[in-house]
């Protein structure tokens, strides 16, 4: 078997399968491609590809992970401030004293 062809192949599986959001093992792609896993196995280049996507992946999850973490917090700090401004309305409109520290 000629690895250049199966690599190309193995790029565009893995392309595919991140396209989707799919998980990406050597399992994921030999299915992709209709071949036995062990075929990816005991090429030690298609290894390697698919261990590079999946490091890819794991570093891109975490920065992810961590963008949509700040994304959160910025709309719970706009939450609070909009509970904040209702809380006083009502104060006002009950006329209750401003108890909270601002």
């Amino acid at each position: 078997m000629n690895p250049e062809p199966l690599n190309g192949r193995i790029d565009a599986a893995l392309r595919q399968l991140t396209g989707r959001g799919a998980r990406i093992s050597i399992t994921a792609v030999a299915a992709e491609l209709g071949i036995p896993r062990s075929s990816l196995y005991r090429n030690a280049e298609a290894r390697e590809l698919i261990a590079q996507r999946i490091t890819e992946e794991r570093v891109n999850a975490g920065s992810n992970q961590a963008e949509e973490v700040h994304r959160l917090g910025v709309l719970i700090d706009a939450l609070a401030g909009r509970v904040r401004n209702q809380e006083e309305r009502l104060r006002q409109l009950e006329g209750r004293p401003n108890t909270t520290p601002r």
